[in-house]
């Protein structure tokens, strides 16, 4: 389809072709008026037909075409758990925190129509990416993400309320955020619940995954060994955030459980609302002014026919 990328630039065709209309320049021998059907109508008709495409290729035609990626169907806000805990080894191969980066990725990969936006919090939130549809620097920051010496603790709370601030301006149809945490909430001014009272107003959903399970659990150290570390886990919190929101909440106690809520979540938001299809415009003002060029170019000719004749008596008379 045609459309105008300065659509307001299209009001200078209309001076334009007032002027051409009522110039005093007639098509036709300079002795004589113009007497042919032809000469009369090339006359008042090539100059304003000049004019308004002029006037069109000022408001930048282009031809659009469907494109892939531009029109998100869903923004996701990801809210990652980055607390000491994370390092906990569910399986022998893997911790947490490796396996929540992985499978995260593998769900970025499965989405390339969205966008994504980065929360990590431990005891504070840092919002690592705001909403970005260039999923090969966030699967890039996801990839060189480790967990750094910083005040520890799960500010769940104060977390949620950072990604509903990085959605609640977005003009996707579905907005989403996804928390995954392995922890309770101890740290933070902002409860769980206040976070979710604010998504729902935003018609933000919530989907929730709790990572493992409450208990102790063994954790490396750095200089080798092992330490046992107790963690609690609010499933029931948890629920009644994803709840409040219409959003589900997931329970994975190793990364297959994980694997798992990640694939439901991909399920749930695979929305079937109708969205405007993105485009990408190919310019045809070149055109337009070729088409203009030709129009003028007879005028041009027989205007430079005329040039130092004197002009005809019935173009002088009042």
């Amino acid at each position: 389809m045609i459309g105008l990328r300065y659509p307001l630039l299209l009001l200078l065709a209309v001076p334009l072709v007032g002027w051409a209309w009522r110039a005093a320049y007639r098509w036709g021998i300079p002795a004589s008026r113009p007497s042919g059907a032809l000469a009369r109508l090339t006359a008042h008709w090539l100059p304003p037909l000049a004019a308004l495409i002029l006037g069109l290729a000022a408001a930048g035609p282009e031809w659009r075409r469907p494109i892939r990626g531009a029109a998100p169907v869903v923004d996701f806000a990801v809210v990652l758990d980055g607390s000491s805990s994370m390092r906990i080894l569910d399986r022998p191969e893997e911790n947490r925190w490796t396996a929540a980066r992985r499978l995260l990725a593998q769900f970025v990969r499965r989405r390339p129509d969205d966008r994504f936006a980065l929360v990590l919090f431990s005891a504070h939130p840092v919002t690592l990416s705001p909403l970005t549809a260039d999923h090969a620097r966030l699967l890039g920051t996801l990839a060189h993400l480790d967990l750094e010496s910083r005040d520890d603790g799960t500010a769940i709370g104060s977390a949620l309320m950072t990604a509903v601030r990085r959605l609640e301006d977005s003009p996707a149809r579905s907005r989403v955020i996804l928390l995954i945490t392995d922890g309770v909430q101890n740290r933070g001014r902002v409860t769980p619940g206040e976070a979710a009272e604010e998504a729902r107003r935003s018609g933000i959903r919530i989907h929730t995954v709790a990572i493992g399970s409450t208990g102790e659990s063994l954790v490396p150290l750095e200089g080798g060994g092992f330490a046992r570390l107790r963690v609690e886990v609010d499933h029931a919190a948890l629920a009644e955030v994803a709840r409040a929101t219409g959003g589900e909440s997931f329970s994975a106690e190793d990364p297959g459980g994980l694997a798992r809520s990640l694939a439901a979540v991909d399920r749930l938001e695979r929305t079937l609302l109708p969205v405007d299809p993105p485009t990408e415009g190919r310019p045809l003002a070149r055109w337009c002014l070729g088409l203009a060029a030709l129009l003028i170019a007879p005028l041009a000719g027989d205007l430079a026919f005329k040039r130092g004749r004197p002009r005809p008596a019935w173009m002088e008379a009042p």
